[in-house]
Formats: structure tokens, C-alpha cells, sequence
């Protein structure tokens, strides 16, 4: 598809998974993806779907030299850099405006670093599909995971009519729900209307445009000013125009506003990775339900313990003994221990980290 792009968004710090995570190491640095770097499976995960030169990847400026070191292949004028963190929506606008220099017509597909997305042949049909759908210039496409349980850690999509009779199923984009409490989040489920929304959108560079000029006023202009200031080769105008608009993602201040926005489902096994149990879908485990994902030589050794989740780096060993539903972390400096039922509260431990003065292990 020659006027697809591929923008992966790559400037989240990934709390969730301290120590292995750092300031410049995020999550999407680490090998989650089964043993192979996020950032590099999303890469390869793109082959054969777009053409060579039209995958970008938009990060900020603390990751981009380590960006640069990690994948020494990739063409470092398709790294963007951001000029500081303002959240998805001015990301959007600002990958938005430097595919639109070289093709402004171009079909985008906006994806993050950090998730697992298997089989890859599936993958490439529901975004060829989407891309199917955009070409009409008007409509913002997205894509909804079939929820396996009420998961609070999602947003969902509530799915209107069905679009047609093509495979995979399209539907219109009802409305955005945010992350529900449990109890809404079961209502949900049970409804089997909701998707789980992936986080993945699909659209042409007009479409998207126009969609932020009515979604809000100050991100179209943003991106209108960007659009400018790229062609125009002005740097020092780029970073002051992307420093000035409004902080906010692009699911608010677009795909919420938007009057034309479809669904796709996504028949892929999908995984945001979100916190070390997630080691538990992409790790390798053992007859006692211990789980482990082990690099650089690292090993594990567990006795008379189940229920666990090991990530581990380096020439080191784990060993675990009478232990049950823990979360061991080994990496460099640092060793973490917590309850695997509270892992998804680890930015509270990394706050006492900074709050201690321990900014050397952030």
C-alpha cells in the first residue's frame, strides 16, 4: 500500500514495570514481546504492510539517543522527536504534519511501541480493512479487542449498527467509555457490545485534519501551524507551535468529537503488556504456574512455589522457595519484590523512590 504510513508512537515511560523500566529505557525498550524488544517487533510487525521508508517512529528526547543505539538500522530521519511529553493528541499533530511534507493524502496508521499483537498475517488484514474504510477521506477508524473478562484497565468502545457484510466485522463507534469500575465494566462485558479499544487508529491525513479542527479548535490550529512551519523547514517555530498546544490526548479531543468513526474488530490475540502479570501471556512457564521471562543469560530455580512472575536480566539466578503470587524483578541495580495482585500500583513505589532522592534508580 503505497501511501500507507506507519507512525508508532514510542514516548511512554512505563512505571508499571520498575526497575527494569528507566527514564531512558521505557517499556517499549524492554523484551516483552517473547523474548524480542517491543519497539522492534511493532517495526517488524509493519513488514510487508507498508512501504520501505514509511514507518515513523515519534519519541521524545530522552529516548531518542537510546532509540538510535537500539535499532542502529532504522532511518534516524524517520525518528521524530517531541519537544516535551503534552500527551497523544499534539504526538498525532505533529506525525501528522511531517507524513503530510512528503504525501498529504496519505493514509496513517497511529499504533503504540509497546503491545503484542499475534498472528502478524491477521494484524495485516484488520488494518488493510481500515484502510479500506478511511479512504473516504471522512472516516476515523479504530479498532476494539473483544473483551475476554471485565478488565478496569481499559477503555471500551460501545458499537453501534454493523457497516456491511466484509470481514473482519466493522461496526459504528457509538460512544467512548473510560476505564470502568468493575462493576460497570461486568455490565459491559455482559452486553457484548463493548470492545476493549486498542489504542490503534487508522485514517487519511485530511481526515485526521479536519477531525481536529472540529474536535477542538486549538489542536487544528496547532496542527495547521505545524503542517506550515514543516514544510517550511523552521524548526525553532515547529518546537514553539508543538509546546503551545493543548495538552491532551487524542482520544478526547478527537475520536470523542468525531461524527464519523467506525470499529473494527480486532481477530487478533492482542496484549498491552501492562504490568509484569502480563509476563504470565508472554513468558514461559512451569508446572506450578510460575511464569518467567529471563535475558542476558539470566536463570530461575523454584521450589514448593506457584503462582509467580520472574523478569530477570543478566548473568543471574532467581531462586524461588516456598513463595506464592509474587512478583520478583532482578535488574542491573535494583531488585523488586511485591504481591503479584498489587504490581499494577508500582508508580506509587516508583513516587517513595524520587520522593527519597533516588533519582540515580529512575
Amino acid at each position: 500500500m503505497s501511501s500507507l504510513h506507519a507512525v508508532i508512537m514510542a514516548g511512554g515511560s512505563g512505571t508499571r514495570f520498575w526497575p527494569a523500566s528507566r527514564a531512558t529505557r521505557p517499556k517499549q525498550f524492554l523484551p516483552l514481546a517473547r523474548g524480542k524488544v517491543l519497539i522492534q517487533a511493532t517495526i517488524d510487525r509493519l513488514a510487508g504492510l507498508c512501504d520501505e521508508g514509511h514507518v515513523w517512529i515519534v519519541t521524545n528526547s530522552a529516548q531518542a539517543r537510546s532509540l538510535r543505539k537500539l535499532l542502529p538500522d532504522f532511518p534516524r530521519d524517520r525518528i521524530v522527536v517531541e519537544p516535551e511529553a503534552r500527551d497523544t493528541a499534539p504526538c498525532v499533530a505533529l506525525a501528522t504534519a511531517t507524513i503530510a511534507k512528503l504525501d498529504p493524502n496519505a493514509t496513517m496508521v497511529v499504533l503504540p511501541a509497546d503491545h503484542v499483537i499475534e498472528p502478524i498475517p491477521a494484524f495485516h488484514r484488520m488494518l488493510k480493512r481500515a484502510a479500506k474504510i478511511a479512504a473516504d477521506d471522512e472516516t476515523l477508524v479504530t479498532f476494539g479487542v473483544k473483551p475476554t473478562h471485565p478488565a478496569t484497565g481499559y477503555g471500551y468502545i460501545e458499537c453501534g449498527p454493523r457497516r456491511d457484510g466484509d470481514e473482519p466485522r466493522a461496526f459504528a463507534a457509538k460512544r467512548f467509555r473510560e476505564k470502568p469500575d468493575l462493576a460497570t465494566a461486568t455490565q459491559f462485558v455482559a452486553n457484548g457490545g463493548f470492545l476493549w479499544n486498542s489504542g490503534i487508529f487508522v485514517w487519511t491525513v485530511p481526515a485526521i485534519r479536519r477531525a481536529m479542527s472540529r474536535g477542538s479548535e486549538a489542536l487544528g490550529a496547532a496542527c495547521d501551524r505545524l503542517v506550515e512551519a514543516i514544510a517550511a523547514g523552521k524548526r525553532t517555530q515547529v518546537k514553539r507551535i508543538f509546546e503551545q498546544a493543548p495538552k491532551t490526548s487524542v482520544d478526547y479531543a478527537v475520536m470523542e468529537k468525531a461524527d464519523k468513526v467506525a470499529v473494527v474488530e480486532a481477530v487478533v490475540n492482542w496484549d498491552d503488556v501492562g504490568s509484569f502479570p502480563a509476563i504470565e501471556s508472554v513468558g514461559t512457564g512451569d508446572d506450578e504456574n510460575n511464569f518467567a521471562l529471563l535475558s542476558g543469560g539470566a536463570a530461575k530455580i523454584a521450589l514448593q512455589s506457584r503462582g509467580n512472575v520472574v523478569y530477570a536480566e543478566g548473568k543471574r539466578t532467581v531462586a524461588l522457595f516456598g513463595v506464592e503470587d509474587l512478583v520478583v524483578v532482578a535488574v542491573g541495580d535494583a531488585v523488586l519484590v511485591c504481591p503479584k495482585a498489587r504490581a499494577g500500583e508500582l508508580k506509587t513505589l516508583v513516587e517513595h523512590v524520587r520522593a527519597a532522592g533516588r533519582t540515580d534508580l529512575l
